[in-house]
């Protein structure tokens, strides 16, 4: 699938955002485990991996990664929806720890357990929904769907290992 998500351009720290819906800010600030939030809000959670492989490395990510690198996209679901669109980009050192063989076991479960893992800052930015057609599809057809998306990312580390995790909010229950 491989979204291309706007990597190359400036995000912004949370106090740049601003009309943030209240049903999204408990989530978007997370600084913790997303997993473990969602988990904690609906009865039923799920990964759905939509891909989960070699690819090749996006330009503004080539000096962190290398040319080629581990991307892995998957869904988020709570009670059979998707909410969450997620792109992880692994180095090889990350690889090596193992964390691109987990199939649908959350990310988040694998980085918050181990003390080794170390995230770095959040960043966000505002995504119009209407670029990024292939998320409506996944957020599937709603009279209510957004206009605009959130989006955050931050990397994290484990000595020479760095993972950078993309996270998209697409569930229109969190712009109500």
């Amino acid at each position: 699938m491989l979204l291309q998500l706007p990597l190359e351009l400036p995000w912004h720290k949370n106090t740049q955002l601003v009309n943030v819906e209240a049903a999204l800010a408990p989530y978007l600030y997370e600084t913790h485990s997303l997993t473990a939030k969602l988990k904690s809000s609906c009865d039923s959670f799920s990964v759905s991996v939509l891909s989960d492989e070699l690819k090749d490395v996006p330009d503004t990510l080539k000096a962190d990664l290398s040319s080629v690198a581990w991307c892995r996209e998957v869904t988020l679901n709570c009670n059979g929806r998707a909410v969450i669109y997620g792109q992880s980009w692994l180095n090889e050192q990350a690889c090596n720890t193992g964390v691109h063989l987990i199939g649908d076991t959350p990310l988040g479960e694998i980085l918050f357990s181990d003390l080794n893992w170390h995230r770095g800052e959040l960043e966000y930015i505002r995504l119009r929904a209407s670029e990024y057609l292939s998320l409506a599809g996944l957020m599937g057809a709603s009279l209510s769907s957004p206009t605009e998306l959130f989006a955050r990312k931050s990397w994290f580390k484990n000595g020479n290992a760095k993972i950078l995790v993309c996270e998209v909010f697409i569930s229109e229950s969190f712009y109500d």
